[in-house]
């Protein structure tokens, strides 16, 4: 087993908050269901190169990519999509193995 981090690059809908709320909390269920950790979570205020400035920048940790895929490839995370299109502009998530 190695564990596995995922790095969250997102721009929160000002006017999505119920969403967010909604996404935040579901996804945080799944989260806790298979041990994953918060690293690190940040604020962006300015970008330093290039254009793109996003709200946020989180860093999750899980134990391996199979429990980083019981949360995403599950059917519970598949219902919260709707919710996290329009929380979001834009939302990346890269895996770091």
């Amino acid at each position: 087993m190695s564990k596995v981090n995922l790095v969250i690059v997102a721009t929160i809908n000002p006017n999505e908050k119920e969403a967010l709320s909604h996404y935040l909390v579901g996804v945080g269920k799944l989260y806790e269901e298979v041990k994953a950790k918060s690293v690190v979570k940040y604020k962006v205020s300015k970008a330093s190169i290039g254009d793109y400035t996003p709200s946020l920048v989180s860093i999750m940790e899980f134990v391996d990519i199979a429990a980083l895929n019981q949360v995403f490839d599950g059917q519970t995370y598949q219902a919260l999509l709707p919710y996290r299109d329009k929380a979001f502009l834009k939302v990346e998530a890269y895996i770091s193995e």
